[in-house]
């Protein structure tokens, strides 16, 4: 019995998304345990336009094994069936056809056809991946869609601590988006990424926070600064005034396994083996509740090697991470001193604040520009930062937004709104 096939249809009947399957080309020949359920969903489909009640199939199928709110994607889903598919075409091939063409053809012969035929599966297998979506027959894919907009709402999006920014991006970083945060060296962009989870964890949504650079310690000081607003330096020297440490004890209170929204933060002492995509996939897939994942240091990654090619191979990889998994990845990166340099001499267009990188300040991060959907850039001088929307999928490309920074304190706001600090 094929787990998958009693998985997909259920998928499809919970979801009313039979024509979806068409997408990863499934049809009647890869489903063999169940190809009768199959069927009948498909001609039910095209009689009524939807899919018959679930309780339906299970009472005119007794071999149908219906399990509802199953939690895997349905591209996950087809494409396990997919390969199923072509694990079985390889069998078959193998077992039925090989030997005998083996004797009858000569070697030429013989290699040729069996490249073709392995080539016939690998092709079928692989369009499951690249097939595109036809936009003519895919109005119940699209209504799908909607109605899942319609139920989450702003649940799409995950506000940024800055309501201009939030505003300017239509809503926050959508979900499976791709930003990227560039900045000079010591210039805060480490507290920004971190106000950024901060304010994302308290709206709800789980954060993975890898820190390759700094030790857990330090992580902890800056967390508890950025989100109670305990003073940084006392914090590290454990020289918190009476009042202030009673208030600190107390904050710390709250943090206990009554907490149901994690923020998991991994540095330097919990990857001995350094940072991989495997390593974050794998932590994506332990921890289903992660709606962001923040890299702060994209050079401290193990790329395969120190090429540009290596660096932008896992770029796209990321770009692909986020998207699959549907959730905002911010990709810390530091733009070389010499652009630092450079760019004194100029001014930013609204003088009083410091100038931002420009996105032709990289050198390796050209790919990093290129893949993410959202580039921010920030500088910050004696306290007044700039954050500049420097790409973005919305029309306010190259808005500035000026904060005041006192890192210290944990104070990272628009100046309208320090009053409710």
């Amino acid at each position: 019995m094929s787990l998958q096939e009693h998985q997909i249809l259920s998928k499809v009947l919970d979801d009313n998304c039979f024509y979806q399957l068409d997408k990863y080309k499934l049809s009647d020949s890869d489903f063999t345990a169940i190809p009768e359920v199959y069927s009948f969903i498909k001609g039910h489909v095209k009689q009524y336009g939807n899919v018959p009640d679930f309780r339906t199939v299970v009472g005119k199928f007794e071999q149908f094994q219906y399990q509802p709110d199953i939690a895997d994607n349905l591209s996950y889903l087809a494409k396990s069936l997919k390969n199923n598919t072509a694990k079985r075409q390889m069998f078959e091939l193998l077992q039925h056809k090989v030997e005998g063409n083996f004797s009858s053809m000569t070697g030429s012969q013989f290699a040729n056809w069996l490249s073709e035929e392995t080539k016939k599966i690998a092709d079928e297998v692989n369009a499951a991946d690249n097939s595109g979506t036809n936009l003519a027959t895919n109005g119940s894919e699209r209504l799908t869609e909607y109605l899942d907009s319609k139920e989450r709402g702003t649940g799409k999006y995950i506000p940024t601590p800055y309501p201009s920014l939030t505003d300017w991006l239509g809503g926050g970083f959508e979900l499976g988006d791709y930003t990227l945060l560039l900045a000079y060296t010591n210039k805060g962009k480490s507290w920004i990424a971190t106000d950024i989870g901060v304010e994302a964890w308290r709206k709800g949504n789980g954060v993975l926070d890898y820190r390759p650079e700094i030790s857990k310690t330090q992580m902890f000081n800056r967390f508890d600064t950025v989100h109670g607003h305990f003073n940084n330096v006392q914090l590290k020297l454990g020289k918190l005034n009476e009042q202030k440490e009673q208030e600190y004890f107390g904050f710390l209170n709250d943090f206990n396994e009554q907490q149901e929204t994690p923020y998991i933060l991994k540095t330097m002492d919990d990857m001995p083996n350094g940072l991989s995509i495997d390593l974050i996939e794998a932590d994506l897939q332990q921890n289903p509740d992660i709606n962001m994942v923040i890299i702060d240091g994209f050079n401290l990654m193990q790329h395969g090697g120190n090429s540009r090619e290596a660096l932008s191979g896992t770029s796209r990889k990321l770009r692909q991470l986020f998207g699959r998994y549907e959730v905002v990845g911010l990709v810390v990166h530091q733009t070389p001193t010499a652009a630092e340099k450079e760019g004194k001499i100029e001014s930013s267009e609204d003088s009083r604040l410091p100038k931002t990188p420009d996105l032709t300040d990289y050198s390796e991060t050209v790919a990093t520009v290129q893949d993410a959907y959202t580039v921010l850039t920030f500088n910050q001088q004696d306290g007044i930062g700039c954050l500049k929307l420097a790409k973005s999928k919305t029309p306010n490309v190259d808005k500035q937004l000026e904060l005041l920074c006192d890192f210290n304190k944990g104070v990272i706001r628009e100046p309208e709104l320090l009053d409710v600090i």
